[in-house]
């Protein structure tokens, strides 16, 4: 009868062991920041191999997936899963990230290098699409050109589309204010502002990339009061 239960006892000792060293290893969760990803488990142990799904994709659209350096995190696809990232779970929580961009939209929004060239005063200037709001607002927020003198030039880049209409604005040192609207522009543009007597009668000319001139319009508005 003692051999019986020493027996027992022995077997408790064990089952208890396995549950505490094997079966109860310590697990770390799994965490998913993005909608999309798919899993057997939400926590593993460290050196369990993991496997993941992203199976959520959208036409027309870029994805980046990335998680902590040490993961060692490999990407695959199937037309069956999607996406799929394997990796060896490490001793720590571990969180799988994705950003997505609609690639249709970025194509439709290449920039457009534009030339601004002054031959009148210095100036801060705005180059704007023409939307209700800012032919309204009397904030612009930050130049697109700030301080250019007279006689230079500056290349700047613009990520509107090449069919929005834009707005012309430059304030000059002495607080005078020019405007115009309904500009179109392209790659390789040219937007200069000029004067062949006074400030009162300049103008802004736009040229297209072959140094054409496509619009000539009065800018002078009037003058602001002191900054």
């Amino acid at each position: 009868m003692k051999r019986i239960v020493c027996c027992i006892c022995v077997c408790l000792e064990v089952i208890m062991m396995l549950a505490l060293f094997g079966c109860g290893r310590q697990k770390y969760a799994l965490n998913f920041d993005g909608y999309g990803f798919e899993s057997k488990k939400t926590a593993y142990a460290a050196g369990d191999r993991v496997t993941v799904y992203f199976k959520f994709i959208a036409t027309d659209t870029d994805y980046r997936f990335w998680a902590d350096d040490d993961v060692g995190l490999s990407q695959d696809y199937d037309n069956e899963h999607g996406y799929i990232f394997n990796f060896t779970m490490p001793k720590h929580d571990v969180t799988l990230h994705v950003e997505s961009h609609n690639s249709m939209l970025a194509a439709e929004r290449e920039s457009l290098r534009v030339t601004l060239v002054n031959n009148v005063a210095t100036a801060d200037f705005w180059i704007m699409p023409q939307t209700e709001d800012n032919l309204k607002s009397s904030l612009w927020g930050t130049a697109t050109a700030k301080a250019l003198g007279a006689g230079e030039q500056r290349e700047i880049t613009l990520t509107e589309p090449a069919e929005q209409l834009f707005i012309v604005r430059a304030i000059d040192e002495d607080h005078a204010y020019f405007s115009v609207k309904d500009v179109t522009l392209g790659d390789g543009y040219t937007i200069r502002f000029q004067t062949d007597d006074s400030r009162f009668d300049a103008v802004i000319e736009v040229l297209d990339a072959d140094g054409t001139v496509l619009k000539t319009q009065p800018a002078f508005v009037g003058a602001l009061g002191a900054k």
